[in-house]
């Protein structure tokens, strides 16, 4: 298959719009027309990497972390050069993997037995637009149906939301035009309008237009200031019933193989119960806040000295690496889907595992 087909496929679950802003995802060293016959899937683009991938005769790697991330001037690193005379396609999967419908963190909690809420953070790379347009009410249904199909009335848990009401329409046809009904004197119309996701406007505009029955029909859009609820980072969990923090930190080292963490228990005992729990995988910091508001328990990892210091809710940091390597798993089970052999790249070979030595 092509380099195309993956990208294709990885739009259905991780949409690359989902990206933050300051973010680098997609395809970033390759061609989208290049054959790919097996992936390398794994958390960093690290040279132990490239070479698992050349030994293993892998010609695509699927990363969460991008190999590039910072701007580029020069192709003269020695990584870049390997894959580019190997002919390795590199993509790359981060924060809309992060933020997607099943997301790192949904991984995360699968992996540590919780129960998920709700996001914790509505934080992603894509806005919610409000679409509207007029037709005559005999073809709103053929309508509303182009646009489900292209991704528009999708909010939260819910799908194929719309509204629908009848107005009044008027219009003049000018010389040339070729009007579906006379509008000088008015016509009844109805007023379709759905909610859709920034990444979607284009196809679900098109969508409705293709529809549409007017030669030139009225389409208006414009951004919202939400997000999409099904979207987020974070997750705010529970166990089916409480558990101490000292039980709750046992299972997050042995479900993560993490050989070490830290528990901040910010004024608590360890045997004090926790009901609610939020989690980050990889680098959570920036969302202490919301945790603190949302949960009595923190789990994640790159916790700093003084915002340890500042938390008011207990913190067990099990480490960016720990964290989000079950989500390899799930990232095999989604090329499964399309037959893309491939193989993750083991724990023990990561230069983290390797080169990491806690006293």
């Amino acid at each position: 298959m092509k380099v195309s087909q993956v990208l294709e496929h990885i739009e259905c679950f991780a949409p690359l719009g989902l990206a933050l802003s300051w973010d680098n995802v997609g395809l970033l060293l390759g061609d989208r027309d290049w054959e790919v016959s097996k992936a390398l899937i794994c958390l960093d683009v690290t040279p132990n990497a490239v070479d698992i991938a050349i030994k293993e005769k892998c010609d695509i790697i699927i990363s969460h972390h991008p190999l590039i991330f910072r701007s580029v001037k020069s192709i003269v690193n020695p990584l870049y050069i390997k894959l580019i005379q190997q002919q390795i396609a590199v993509i790359c999967l981060h924060t809309n993997l992060d933020v997607a419908k099943i997301s790192v963190n949904h991984i995360l909690a699968n992996k540590l037995g919780l129960e998920v809420l709700s996001p914790l953070s509505v934080e992603s790379g894509a806005i919610s637009h409000h679409v509207q347009t007029y037709c005559p009410p005999e073809t709103a249904k053929r309508i509303c149906e182009a646009a489900w199909q292209a991704g528009a009335g999708e909010v939260g848990n819910y799908s194929r939301c719309a509204t629908a009401y009848d107005v009044q329409g008027y219009f003049v046809a000018g010389s040339g035009s070729n009007p579906f009904s006379d509008g000088s004197s008015g016509i009844k119309e109805t007023s379709l309008e759905f909610s859709c996701d920034s990444f979607l406007l284009v196809a679900v505009i098109n969508a409705i237009r293709s529809a549409h029955p007017y030669e030139t029909p009225l389409i208006t859009h414009h951004p919202l200031e939400n997000h999409n609820p099904a979207f987020g980072l974070g997750l705010v969990c529970k166990y089916p019933q409480s558990r101490s923090l000292a039980e709750i930190a046992k299972v997050v080292k042995q479900q993560l193989a993490c050989p070490q963490l830290k528990l901040w228990l910010a004024g608590k005992k360890q045997d004090d119960k926790i009901d609610r729990i939020a989690i980050c995988g990889g680098s959570g910091a920036a969302l202490l806040s919301a945790a603190e508001a949302k949960a009595q328990l923190f789990i994640s990892g790159d916790i700093s000295y003084h915002s340890f210091l500042d938390s008011r809710i207990p913190i067990i940091d099990a480490g960016h690496f720990y964290t989000e390597y079950p989500v390899l798993d799930f990232l095999t089970e989604q090329l499964n889907k399309i037959a893309l052999p491939n193989q993750i790249m083991p724990m023990q070979e990561h230069e983290y595992s390797i080169n990491m030595h806690l006293g």
